[in-house]
Formats: structure tokens, sequence, C-alpha cells
């Protein structure tokens, strides 16, 4: 089935949509919408911590007074990290990119290495469960994760185990190359992986990165190939269903300030985003 696919082009000093044509399996992207429903919190607000723009994270304002933080993925940007000092947190941070970090914090700890779904040393490259038994976090529950790793999220998911993704209260993720040509092994993959954080979470916030591009299929289904998620763990939070919920929300801000923002509607509605491009 041909879809139009739109990316953003700089053109005369503005971001513009441009649209392409790709043949995709619709069904895929029925399925991926419903694996990611998104759910109501009962009785919380949410906050935006980090950057105004790329960098920064809606999340639950549900934070210790003292607790641990896992931030994978840093680059030039600690805003987040920054944030979630100030609330009581020890950040625990991964980057096998840079040398060092932009700035500097006595709670933050930062370890020249990489999230994956195997250990390889030669590349500084470990796993989650790892990394926490080394901090010695093995009994810590109700930590906090976040993890923008260029894709490198896909092989952690694949291999991680409920019980660890149990022991973070929140985990806001970037899930990339979510409209990118797939294979039906990578498809049945991906699905697979989102399916096990459903296990345990529960997502609550969902954003349209506009750096990247996104699908418009035919029945009016909009899908960003960049993600920002914000989950939640089920069973410390009093959750319900709301197909009314719109996105994007008055709390949010375009990760790109230069190009217009990527309208996902009421996502839960099925098939019911009415998407204007200009």
């Amino acid at each position: 089935m041909k879809i139009g696919v739109f990316k953003n082009v700089f053109v005369d000093g503005k971001f513009i949509p441009v649209a392409e044509q790709l043949n995709v399996n619709q069904k895929y992207y029925e399925l991926l919408r419903e694996q990611l429903k998104i759910k109501k919190v009962v009785g919380k607000n949410f906050v935006r911590l980090g950057d105004p723009h790329d960098g920064g994270y809606v999340m639950v304002d549900n934070f210790k007074t003292a607790g641990v933080a896992y931030s994978f993925g840093i680059n030039d940007d600690v805003s987040w990290d920054w944030d979630m000092v100030s609330r009581g947190y020890d950040i625990f941070m991964y980057d096998p990119t840079i040398a060092a970090l932009p700035k500097n914090h006595e709670r933050f700890h930062f370890f020249k290495q990489g999230i994956l779904g195997i250990e390889i040393k030669e590349q500084a490259m470990n796993t989650l469960e790892n990394f926490i038994r080394l901090n010695g976090h093995a009994a810590n529950s109700n930590m906090i994760l976040k993890m923008d790793v260029e894709g490198a999220e896909w092989s952690f998911l694949s291999t991680v185990a409920s019980e660890t993704l149990n022991q973070f209260d929140q985990m806001v993720f970037e899930f990339h190359d979510m409209t990118a040509p797939k294979d039906q092994s990578v498809m049945n993959a991906t699905l697979a992986c989102i399916s096990k954080i459903n296990r345990t979470h529960s997502l609550v916030h969902l954003h349209a990165n506009n750096w990247s591009s996104f699908l418009i299929l035919e029945d009016k289904i909009l899908v960003p190939n960049v993600l920002e998620l914000t989950y939640v763990k089920t069973s410390n939070y009093e959750l319900v269903d709301d197909e009314n919920i719109f996105l994007p929300l008055p709390i949010d801000q375009k990760n790109n300030k230069d190009a217009q923002e990527i309208p996902l509607g009421r996502w839960n509605k099925k098939f019911n985003n009415v998407v204007k491009i200009k």
C-alpha cells in the first residue's frame, strides 16, 4: 500500500514537510498504535524536565526526595539530568561517544560506556542488568530510566528482563526508526519489544520528535519516525482509559523550534486523526 511520507526539509530559512511515496504494511502500523495506547494517570500532574526543546521530557510529577536515575545518551546535553539532581536524584550517566560531560555535578556519575542487549567489552557496551549490579542497585526499586540512544534501544529491549524493567517507577524513551522500511521479522521484533514494556508499565505520554519524518496512512493514521514516550510502573499508579487525550499537550514543546509540530491528535481513538499539512 502506498502512503504519504513527509520529511522536514530546510528551504528558504524554514523547515517544511516534503511528501514522498513508500510502500508499507498498514496492518503493522495499526498493531503498533494498539500497543502504544495511552493511559491517563489519576491524581497526578505532568512536569517537563530538561531543555525547553530537544533534550526535554514530559514526566509524571511523582519523584522521591532521594533516588537513583539512569541516563543513557548524553551527547552535549545534561539539562534533564540537572533537573533530576534538583529533585534529589543521583544520576548514573552513560555515553560511549563523548570523552567527558559538558557540565559536572557532584551527583553526576559518568561512564564512557553504552547500552545494548549484550555485553561487548571491546566496544564498551554492556547490559542494564550488569550496570545495575556493578553500581550496587540490584535491590533498588522505583528508580528512573531515561534512554535516547539512536536506535540501540531495540537491542536493549529485545533482551532486558521484565524483572529489571520493574525496578523503574518511570521510564522515558526516544524510539527511533518507527517508520523505516521493515521486513516482517523486524516488525515482529518491534512489536515484541513494546509488548514487553507493557507487561510491567503503562504508556502515559507520547510526543512526536519533529526533527524526523512521519507517515500519513490512507485512512489518516499518522505515525512519526521518532517518538518520545513516558511510561510509569502500572502497579504504582491509578490509570484509566481515555479516548479523548489530545496530543500534543500544552506542556509539550517542539524538539525543532523552527519546524511545525507533528500533531498526533486523539491518538487513542482508532483511526480518527485528521491531519492537515500546511
